[in-house]
């Protein structure tokens, strides 16, 4: 085991390690050989070797209570009475070392592919020096996620949690000759702004309440019950909780902050698996599993979990209809995303992070195999072009297929361990202890059933059946080894065994386990702060184990069962089984529910753009000529005023007058006591001693 310094000194070398390679590529990377690629790629993984010591520290220890911490004042000012401190800080525990792991890893193997997918057949640059820029920008993108995995304060966390937008913002409009992708970046950074702005103002009231951004005095705060009073008519918690959360909503796509994400497909594929991935949308749910407490104490996880099942439920039901294969994946992790929350909602802090770590791990490949097909086939999309690829690309479809039994829960397999613990999760919570929000277990598996139907969709009209465009099929072959050993390497990191100790996942009982004292090891290591154990629940949970896991797989079974009948076997057509639905449903799947119609044609063009309409107007008549151009006016009344003023007081009474008339008469009248003559001067002497004489007398 390491010293706490030498742990704090590898976490802060993490993020450093990118920060320098994005620098060198800015500044000299168009210059180097590759343009700097092997930079990059080269700093990430060395990234990934100082998170990999952290893990195994973390293993070592095997401890759920393992934090390691340093922090530092950054600003130290305010006075005696009232003291202003700011403290910024690492900390390691369990969940950060994990976090930093799985964030390396992918992240290492998203810029390996990229070197091999951002170049030509020739192996050239495919768009100058955009490539260097663009591995400038994948280096920055990381950093900054990692930088936020490691800060121990909320502040900290939102500095890098910006950064991150404007990567991505740099990323999705990477094809710049693209007006799509440029309108997809912009919508991306502007949507995300509402959560982040919202998310600002709740930190700004926890800072107001206990005057600390850093987590341990949030949950020492929690504990001496600090967060009394209400704050604008509702609980302090509650009302702090909720605009934490409005952040998760933008960062992690969720309703109603979902339009965003579907069209950051616009960007480059490597950049789609780094954001679905290891860093945007996970750094969402990160935040409201840092601070799980606050949130359970605001009592905001009801809400929390309505969220996230509506939005699994929702986007599971848009990936039926889309036939551009990156699309698909977009609304599958919009669906995911929302077992996340949902998790969170319930009370499942373990299994939403277990789900956020095997998420991230199948959904990399499922895009970097997408990404390989792409490639293959010329940048082509749409799957109704694909088809009889299983041979042509055989490492990509064994990565791809395993990576698709993970997330459709069918055991063996990661999303098998983390899916069920969730599904098992709503089902106590809603279906035994809470009846009235039964609607989160019933959102929860119809979604498992429908993520095993579209992904088997996708797998079908992908690699199997006729080609839909024979041309580019039959040119189409496997993709070189830079690209395909990432595939390999996280479909060999899709197993259940990895995450449960289980190789069925847990399916056989503890029968299958084979870690030894590391069995369950993630369930042990992964625990709430503060959180007291709910044991009536913990029973409920026990009860709803056996029929939750049974419905997840018998769920999954028929997805894939019925994906085979429509687009394998066609034993029922496609068409035939469109036409069961009303034609409205039809128009609001493809109109995405006209969300981006209520945003843009409601909200903007009648809503918005009147309003600010109405604002410039009032700036330009009000602001503008009455208060700035009609104050020039009452400054020339002013000034013709005052200049009257001192013309004729001033200088006329009393410069000329007081200052020159008077002292004039005063000076004549006074002249004429002083003319020389001795006679006067005696009697003027003689007059004034008699009268002095005279009130002496009196008196």
């Amino acid at each position: 085991m390491m010293a706490n310094d030498s742990l704090i000194t590898l976490a802060l070398l993490i993020p450093a390690f990118p920060l320098v390679a994005y620098l060198i590529q800015a500044f000299v990377g168009k210059r180097l050989p590759r343009m700097g690629d092997w930079v990059s790629v080269s700093a990430i993984f060395v990234s990934f070797i100082c998170a990999s010591i952290i893990f195994a520290n973390m293993w070592s220890n095997f401890d759920p209570n393992w934090v390691v911490t340093a922090h530092w004042t950054w600003l130290d000012s305010g006075t005696a009475a009232h003291p202003f401190k700011l403290e910024l800080g690492v900390r390691l525990d369990n969940l950060a070392a994990v976090m930093l792991f799985m964030v390396t890893l992918c992240a290492t193997l998203i810029h390996l592919f990229s070197t091999g997918y951002m170049r030509d057949y020739d192996g050239k640059e495919s768009d100058g020096y955009r490539y260097a820029s663009f591995f400038a920008f994948l280096s920055l993108f990381t950093s900054a996620m990692l930088a936020l995995v490691i800060s121990d304060n909320l502040f900290t966390l939102f500095m890098f949690w910006e950064v991150m937008g404007l990567c991505s913002y740099l990323l999705i409009g990477f094809y710049r000759h693209k007006p799509s992708a440029a309108n997809a970046s912009i919508k991306a950074f502007m949507t995300t702004r509402i959560g982040d702005t919202l998310l600002f103002i709740g930190m700004l009231a926890l800072f107001t309440q206990i005057g600390s951004f850093r987590f341990d005095d949030i949950y020492a705060a929690i504990e001496q019950g600090a967060f009394g009073g209400e704050t604008l008519g509702f609980a302090t918690a509650t009302f702090i909780g909720f605009l934490i959360f409005c952040g998760t909503v933008g960062k992690s796509a969720q309703f109603p902050l979902q339009v965003w994400l579907p069209d950051a497909m616009e960007g480059p594929t490597p950049v789609s698996a780094l954001i679905h991935a290891a860093t945007m949308v996970a750094a969402g749910v990160y935040l409201i599993i840092r601070t799980f407490p606050l949130l359970e104490l605001g009592g905001v996880l009801p809400l929390i979990a309505y969220v996230g099942a509506f939005t699994s439920l929702f986007a599971a039901i848009l990936a039926i209809k889309q036939f551009d294969i990156k699309k698909v994946l977009a609304y599958s992790t919009l669906s995911q995303l929302g077992y996340m929350v949902l998790a969170v909602g319930v009370g499942a802090y373990t299994a939403s992070f277990m789900h956020l770590i095997t998420h991230a791990i199948f959904k990399a490949c499922l895009f970097m195999a997408s990404g390989a097909v792409i490639y293959a086939m010329h940048h082509e999309q749409d799957m109704r072009k694909m088809g009889d690829l299983r041979k042509r690309l055989p490492i990509t479809y064994k990565a791809m297929l395993v990576a698709t039994l993970a997330i459709s829960g069918v055991p063996l397999f990661s999303g098998f361990v983390s899916k069920d613990a969730i599904l098992v999760s709503a089902l106590a919570y809603g279906g035994f202890e809470h009846p009235e929000h039964m609607f989160l277990p019933i959102a929860g598996f119809l979604t498992a059933g429908l993520t095993a139907f579209y992904m088997f969709r996708l797998m079908f009209m992908t690699f199997f059946g006729e080609a839909g465009d024979k041309k580019h099929v039959e040119h189409a072959h496997e993709v070189p080894w830079n690209m395909w050993l990432p595939l390999v390497v996280l479909a060999g990191l899709s197993l259940s065994v990895l995450f449960s100790g289980s190789v069925t996942g847990g399916l056989l009982g503890h029968g299958d386990f084979v870690l030894g004292g590391g069995n369950e090891w993630f369930v042990k290591l992964i625990k709430a702060p503060v959180v007291k154990v709910d044991e009536h629940f913990e029973h409920l949970l026990h009860q709803a184990h056996l029929p939750g896991m049974i419905a997840s797989v018998v769920l999954a079974t028929l997805g894939i069962v019925f994906s085979w009948l429509v687009y394998k076997s066609k034993t029922i057509p496609a068409e035939k089984l469109a036409k069961l639905w009303p034609n409205f449903v039809h128009k609001a799947i493809d109109n995405l529910y006209y969300f981006d119609w209520l945003y843009k044609d409601v909200f903007i063009k009648r809503v918005f753009l009147p309003f600010s309409r109405l604002m410039a107007r009032f700036d330009d008549l009000i602001i503008d000529r009455i208060l700035v151009d009609g104050w020039k006016d009452v400054n020339a009344v002013v000034k013709t005023f005052i200049g009257k003023f001192d013309d004729t007081v001033i200088d006329e009474v009393l410069v000329d007058g007081v200052g020159g008339s008077v002292p004039q008469y005063l000076g004549a009248s006074l002249r004429t006591l002083q003319n020389g003559k001795i006679q006067r001067y005696l009697m003027v002497a003689a007059v004034a001693l008699l009268t002095i004489y005279l009130l002496i007398g009196v008196l």
